[in-house]
Protein backbone atom coordinates (compact mmCIF):
# COMPACT_ATOMS: atom_id res chain seq x y z
CA UNK A 1 0.00 0.00 0.00
CA UNK A 2 1.49 3.48 -1.16
CA UNK A 3 2.71 5.69 1.56
CA UNK A 4 0.54 8.73 0.69
CA UNK A 5 -2.52 6.17 1.83
CA UNK A 6 -1.31 5.01 4.75
CA UNK A 7 -0.50 8.94 5.83
CA UNK A 8 -4.33 9.79 5.17
CA UNK A 9 -5.54 6.98 6.60
CA UNK A 10 -3.50 7.88 10.17
CA UNK A 11 -4.49 11.82 9.22
CA UNK A 12 -8.25 9.88 9.30
CA UNK A 13 -7.92 8.04 12.05
CA UNK A 14 -6.49 10.50 14.27
CA UNK A 15 -9.01 12.94 13.40
CA UNK A 16 -11.85 10.56 14.16
CA UNK A 17 -10.07 10.09 17.55
CA UNK A 18 -10.19 13.30 18.70
CA UNK A 19 -13.39 13.77 17.66
CA UNK A 20 -14.81 10.91 19.33
CA UNK A 21 -12.77 11.78 22.42
CA UNK A 22 -14.15 15.46 22.51
CA UNK A 23 -17.72 13.98 21.70
CA UNK A 24 -17.69 11.26 24.45
CA UNK A 25 -16.25 14.25 27.32
CA UNK A 26 -19.09 16.12 25.89
CA UNK A 27 -21.87 13.24 26.59
CA UNK A 28 -20.55 11.57 29.23
CA UNK A 29 -18.96 14.49 31.55
CA UNK A 30 -20.53 17.76 30.47
CA UNK A 31 -23.65 16.73 29.82
CA UNK A 32 -25.02 13.32 31.71
CA UNK A 33 -22.97 14.45 34.72
CA UNK A 34 -21.10 10.82 34.58
CA UNK A 35 -16.96 10.10 35.70
CA UNK A 36 -14.56 10.64 33.33
CA UNK A 37 -12.93 7.47 35.55
CA UNK A 38 -15.09 5.19 33.99
CA UNK A 39 -13.49 5.84 30.68
CA UNK A 40 -10.24 4.50 31.75
CA UNK A 41 -7.86 7.03 30.14
CA UNK A 42 -6.17 8.03 33.51
CA UNK A 43 -4.44 4.76 35.27
CA UNK A 44 -1.26 5.02 37.50
CA UNK A 45 0.14 1.78 36.09
CA UNK A 46 -0.70 2.51 32.18
CA UNK A 47 2.63 1.72 30.85
CA UNK A 48 2.38 -1.76 32.53
CA UNK A 49 -1.16 -2.85 31.63
CA UNK A 50 -0.46 -1.47 28.23
CA UNK A 51 2.51 -3.79 27.79
CA UNK A 52 0.69 -6.80 29.72
CA UNK A 53 -2.12 -6.49 26.77
CA UNK A 54 1.08 -6.10 24.13
CA UNK A 55 2.69 -9.55 25.31
CA UNK A 56 -1.01 -11.24 25.03
CA UNK A 57 -1.27 -9.80 21.65
CA UNK A 58 1.74 -10.54 20.39
CA UNK A 59 2.60 -13.99 21.94
CA UNK A 60 -1.26 -15.35 20.84
CA UNK A 61 -0.25 -13.93 17.02
CA UNK A 62 3.14 -15.71 17.12
CA UNK A 63 1.51 -19.10 18.49
CA UNK A 64 -0.63 -19.34 16.10
CA UNK A 65 1.64 -18.71 13.44
CA UNK A 66 4.37 -21.13 14.46
CA UNK A 67 1.34 -24.03 14.88
CA UNK A 68 0.48 -23.16 11.25
CA UNK A 69 4.52 -23.49 10.45
CA UNK A 70 3.66 -26.87 12.23
CA UNK A 71 0.48 -28.21 10.38
CA UNK A 72 1.83 -27.20 7.23
CA UNK A 73 -0.54 -23.95 6.07
CA UNK A 74 1.96 -21.21 6.35
CA UNK A 75 5.80 -21.03 4.42
CA UNK A 76 8.13 -18.42 5.78
CA UNK A 77 8.71 -15.79 3.02
CA UNK A 78 11.29 -12.76 3.72
CA UNK A 79 10.18 -9.65 2.74
CA UNK A 80 11.45 -6.03 2.20
CA UNK A 81 11.92 -4.03 5.77
CA UNK A 82 11.47 -0.12 4.37
CA UNK A 83 11.44 1.83 7.94
CA UNK A 84 8.89 4.69 6.54
CA UNK A 85 6.83 2.03 6.10
CA UNK A 86 7.41 0.44 9.05
CA UNK A 87 6.77 3.54 11.40
CA UNK A 88 4.05 4.63 9.37
CA UNK A 89 1.92 1.01 9.97
CA UNK A 90 2.94 1.39 13.56
CA UNK A 91 1.93 4.64 14.32
CA UNK A 92 -1.28 3.84 12.91
CA UNK A 93 -1.47 0.62 14.68
CA UNK A 94 -1.65 2.63 17.59
CA UNK A 95 -3.75 5.31 16.71
CA UNK A 96 -6.57 3.19 14.99
CA UNK A 97 -6.89 0.32 18.14
CA UNK A 98 -7.42 2.91 20.60
CA UNK A 99 -9.87 4.86 18.64
CA UNK A 100 -12.10 1.12 18.97
CA UNK A 101 -10.99 0.78 22.37
CA UNK A 102 -12.25 3.98 23.41
CA UNK A 103 -15.74 3.56 21.76
CA UNK A 104 -16.12 -0.05 22.20
CA UNK A 105 -15.10 -0.40 26.25
CA UNK A 106 -14.20 3.08 26.92
CA UNK A 107 -18.38 4.17 25.79
CA UNK A 108 -20.27 1.36 24.58
CA UNK A 109 -18.99 -1.15 27.38
CA UNK A 110 -19.34 1.57 30.58
CA UNK A 111 -22.91 3.04 28.99
CA UNK A 112 -24.62 -0.38 29.00
CA UNK A 113 -23.28 -1.05 31.88
CA UNK A 114 -25.08 1.66 33.48
CA UNK A 115 -28.43 -0.06 32.95
CA UNK A 116 -27.55 -4.23 32.83
CA UNK A 117 -24.76 -6.38 34.35
CA UNK A 118 -21.19 -5.76 33.67
CA UNK A 119 -20.85 -9.05 31.95
CA UNK A 120 -23.71 -8.48 29.74
CA UNK A 121 -22.15 -5.01 29.20
CA UNK A 122 -18.87 -6.64 27.85
CA UNK A 123 -20.88 -9.28 25.84
CA UNK A 124 -22.99 -6.74 23.69
CA UNK A 125 -20.04 -4.49 23.58
CA UNK A 126 -18.41 -7.84 22.19
CA UNK A 127 -20.64 -8.43 19.51
CA UNK A 128 -21.24 -5.18 18.18
CA UNK A 129 -17.59 -5.11 17.92
CA UNK A 130 -17.44 -8.32 15.94
CA UNK A 131 -20.35 -7.16 13.68
CA UNK A 132 -19.05 -4.10 12.70
CA UNK A 133 -15.76 -5.73 10.81
CA UNK A 134 -19.00 -7.93 8.89
CA UNK A 135 -18.50 -5.36 5.86
CA UNK A 136 -14.90 -6.25 5.57
CA UNK A 137 -13.25 -8.29 2.30
CA UNK A 138 -13.51 -12.24 3.02
CA UNK A 139 -15.24 -12.17 6.18
CA UNK A 140 -16.41 -15.35 7.57
CA UNK A 141 -18.45 -16.98 11.01
CA UNK A 142 -14.63 -18.79 12.31
CA UNK A 143 -13.72 -14.36 11.49
CA UNK A 144 -17.00 -13.23 13.30
CA UNK A 145 -16.15 -15.40 16.09
CA UNK A 146 -12.51 -14.59 16.81
CA UNK A 147 -13.38 -10.71 16.80
CA UNK A 148 -15.97 -11.24 19.16
CA UNK A 149 -14.04 -13.38 21.60
CA UNK A 150 -11.24 -10.56 21.15
CA UNK A 151 -13.82 -8.15 22.38
CA UNK A 152 -14.78 -10.38 25.17
CA UNK A 153 -11.07 -10.62 26.23
CA UNK A 154 -10.07 -6.77 25.92
CA UNK A 155 -13.51 -6.24 27.59
CA UNK A 156 -12.49 -8.16 30.45
CA UNK A 157 -9.35 -6.86 30.61
CA UNK A 158 -11.01 -3.31 30.75
CA UNK A 159 -13.10 -4.07 33.16
CA UNK A 160 -10.41 -5.86 35.49
CA UNK A 161 -7.46 -3.48 35.62
CA UNK A 162 -10.04 -0.54 35.77
CA UNK A 163 -7.71 0.74 32.83
CA UNK A 164 -7.96 1.56 28.50
CA UNK A 165 -4.62 0.59 28.71
CA UNK A 166 -4.39 -3.12 28.56
CA UNK A 167 -7.33 -3.39 25.51
CA UNK A 168 -5.58 -0.73 23.83
CA UNK A 169 -2.14 -2.77 24.05
CA UNK A 170 -3.35 -6.01 23.20
CA UNK A 171 -5.60 -4.75 20.03
CA UNK A 172 -2.43 -3.04 18.88
CA UNK A 173 0.27 -5.95 19.07
CA UNK A 174 -2.69 -8.29 17.53
CA UNK A 175 -2.76 -6.05 14.19
CA UNK A 176 0.20 -4.97 14.10
CA UNK A 177 1.99 -8.11 14.72
CA UNK A 178 -0.68 -10.13 12.30
CA UNK A 179 -0.29 -7.76 9.92
CA UNK A 180 3.32 -6.19 9.66
CA UNK A 181 4.53 -8.92 11.58
CA UNK A 182 3.52 -12.27 10.15
CA UNK A 183 1.88 -10.82 7.19
CA UNK A 184 -1.45 -11.61 7.04
CA UNK A 185 -4.26 -9.82 6.06
CA UNK A 186 -5.67 -8.29 9.13
CA UNK A 187 -9.20 -8.47 9.39
CA UNK A 188 -9.37 -9.06 5.58
CA UNK A 189 -7.01 -5.96 4.88
CA UNK A 190 -3.28 -6.26 3.17
CA UNK A 191 -0.72 -3.88 5.28
CA UNK A 192 2.70 -3.11 4.67
CA UNK A 193 4.66 -6.72 5.73
CA UNK A 194 8.60 -7.60 7.01
CA UNK A 195 7.28 -11.15 6.22
CA UNK A 196 5.91 -12.22 2.49
CA UNK A 197 4.67 -15.06 4.24
CA UNK A 198 2.03 -17.76 1.86
CA UNK A 199 -0.93 -19.05 4.12
CA UNK A 200 -2.61 -21.69 2.08
CA UNK A 201 -6.02 -24.07 2.28
CA UNK A 202 -7.90 -25.28 4.44
CA UNK A 203 -8.91 -21.66 5.21
CA UNK A 204 -10.73 -22.41 8.19
CA UNK A 205 -7.27 -23.26 9.65
CA UNK A 206 -5.23 -20.85 8.06
CA UNK A 207 -7.47 -18.06 8.11
CA UNK A 208 -7.63 -17.90 4.20
CA UNK A 209 -7.89 -14.08 3.01
CA UNK A 210 -9.75 -12.77 5.94
CA UNK A 211 -6.03 -13.37 8.22
CA UNK A 212 -5.37 -15.01 11.29
CA UNK A 213 -8.93 -14.30 12.73
CA UNK A 214 -10.30 -16.25 10.33
CA UNK A 215 -8.41 -19.43 11.42
CA UNK A 216 -9.88 -21.82 14.66
CA UNK A 217 -6.43 -21.20 16.18
CA UNK A 218 -7.47 -17.73 16.45
CA UNK A 219 -10.75 -19.07 18.38
CA UNK A 220 -9.03 -21.31 20.40
CA UNK A 221 -5.52 -19.22 21.44
CA UNK A 222 -8.39 -16.24 22.47
CA UNK A 223 -11.03 -18.53 24.31
CA UNK A 224 -8.15 -20.09 26.03
CA UNK A 225 -5.69 -16.82 26.82
CA UNK A 226 -9.16 -15.10 28.08
CA UNK A 227 -10.31 -18.36 30.91
CA UNK A 228 -6.38 -18.16 32.08
CA UNK A 229 -6.77 -14.26 33.06
CA UNK A 230 -10.25 -14.78 33.86
CA UNK A 231 -9.11 -17.73 36.22
CA UNK A 232 -5.56 -15.88 37.02
CA UNK A 233 -6.08 -12.32 37.57
CA UNK A 234 -8.90 -10.12 40.24
CA UNK A 235 -10.47 -7.44 39.53
CA UNK A 236 -7.56 -4.69 40.10
CA UNK A 237 -9.64 -1.62 40.77
CA UNK A 238 -13.19 -2.59 41.73
CA UNK A 239 -15.93 -0.21 41.42
CA UNK A 240 -18.79 0.80 43.59
CA UNK A 241 -21.88 -0.92 43.19
CA UNK A 242 -23.62 1.62 41.52
CA UNK A 243 -20.42 3.72 40.18
CA UNK A 244 -22.47 6.46 38.82
CA UNK A 245 -23.98 7.11 41.74
CA UNK A 246 -21.19 6.94 43.98
CA UNK A 247 -19.22 10.00 41.52
CA UNK A 248 -22.17 12.30 41.35
CA UNK A 249 -22.74 12.25 44.91
CA UNK A 250 -19.08 13.13 45.42
CA UNK A 251 -19.20 16.05 42.77
CA UNK A 252 -22.37 17.44 44.10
Amino acid sequence: MADLNINSMIFFWTALTIATFLAIYLFWVRIDKDSWRLIGLKDAKGWSNFWYGTALGAGMISTGYVLMLIFGVATFEAGNFVFGSFLAWLVFFLIQPFFEELLFRGYVLRLVERYFSTWTAIIISSILFGLVHAPNDNFSILGLLSIALSGLLMGWLFVRTGSLWAPTGLHFSWNFFQGVIYGYPTSGINTYEIMANQYSSPGWLSGGDFGFEGSILAVLLLAGVFYWDLKKEKIDTPLPADPWEDELDTMA
